[in-house]
């Protein structure tokens, strides 16, 4: 009788132990985002955890062409915070306009402006920042063999508050004459706060219309909160 409640006993710790080690590893499990943020210059959204991250100066160097160790770099060092995030497994800052496969990229940067600068930036002119969007950009670049197979998807003025003016613009390109990418951009405007935020997500056009849902759960996360 003793051995029989022995027995029940030890089964039943022994369920419990398991119970609770099924618990623990899965709570260690890896998370689901990794939150990004700029404190400073009131910027924060989330990427999925996994992607690979490329700093400020590969980036800068890609979109520049400017020498990382220049003064000219420098001074953009001062004004301009950047970072893109690859999915590949083989990041590159390339991929924020073509990429090799169906993996997504994403793209976040913070301009601070002069005076005379944020006086004249105006959310038309925004949409061209990465790429010809508008009708008066893409006829300025119409010879240029880069700019091929534009199509606006969608465009809409974003609902903001205080000083802060934004638009969202979806549009395919096939740069270089490359597979059809779809751009997905939302350009932020803080007159009060001097700052120009903009935030991409990139993906063939294949991918961005199978995995929808989700790059634009990526977009919603993007959020910007005026410095001033």
């Amino acid at each position: 009788m003793k051995d029989r409640r022995q027995a029940a006993g030890i089964r039943a710790a022994l369920a419990a132990l398991l119970t609770t080690a099924a618990l623990v590893l899965g709570g260690c499990g890896a998370p689901e985002f990794e939150y990004v943020k700029n404190a400073d210059d009131g910027v924060y959204f989330k990427v999925p955890h996994g992607w690979q991250r490329i700093e400020h100066e590969a980036m800068d160097w890609m979109l520049s062409g400017e020498d990382p160790d220049s003064v000219a770099a420098a001074a953009r060092r001062e004004r301009i915070w950047s970072v893109g995030y690859d999915a590949s497994i083989v990041p590159q800052a390339l991929h924020l306009f073509l990429g090799t496969g169906d993996e997504p990229f994403v793209y976040a940067m913070v301009r601070r402006l002069s005076e005379n600068e944020i006086n004249a930036v105006s959310l038309n002119g925004a949409r061209d920042l990465l790429l010809p969007v508008t009708d008066s950009a893409r006829a300025d670049n119409a010879q240029n063999p880069v700019f091929q197979g534009f199509e606006l998807v969608s465009d809409e003025i974003l609902p903001t508050e205080g000083t802060v003016r934004g638009v969202r613009s979806i549009f395919n390109y096939s740069p270089g004459g490359g597979g059809l990418q779809t751009f997905d951009q939302t350009v932020y405007v803080d007159d009060a706060g001097r700052r120009l935020y903009q935030f991409i997500v990139r993906c063939s056009a294949s991918c961005y219309r199978a995995r929808a849902a989700e790059l634009d759960a990526l977009v919603q996360s993007f959020t910007v909160r005026s410095v001033a």
